[in-house]
């Protein structure tokens, strides 16, 4: 049954995500991902004041794991990097938060010049 409730939230999440990206797109005429960032920081701000109220209250786990897991995660990856990055400088860990950072940006950046390279290779 868990896994009904990610999905669901994910689903919203994604939807909700694609209405926002148009909007922005249409509203602004950049080069700039400026619908990305926009995502990114709301799906950072929700998950940063949710995660706190859910351990304050003791929200059920499987309300977490729909607006969490699901729809956040949905609505944006970024903000579970953004959360775990914040709880490694809360806690302590700078040096892996900072790495967290470094690894983060630079692997998966290069990562998607690697997806298109091996993409022209195969599809020529």
């Amino acid at each position: 049954m868990e896994y009904i409730y990610v999905i669901v939230g994910g689903g919203i999440g994604a939807l909700l995500r694609h209405l926002s990206n148009n909007l922005i797109k249409s509203s602004f005429n950049t080069k700039f991902p400026l619908w990305t960032l926009f995502v990114n920081c709301i799906g950072a701000l929700i998950i940063g004041f949710l995660i706190n109220y859910f351990d304050k209250y003791n929200i059920n786990m499987k309300f977490k794991l729909l607006i969490i897991t699901g729809f956040i995660g949905g609505y944006t990856t970024f903000s579970a990097y953004s959360l775990e990055t914040v709880q490694l400088f809360v806690n302590g860990n700078y040096k892996i938060a900072l790495l967290n950072i470094i690894l983060s940006n630079i692997l998966c950046i290069a990562f998607v010049f690697i997806g298109l390279w091996i993409n022209k290779i195969i599809i020529k």
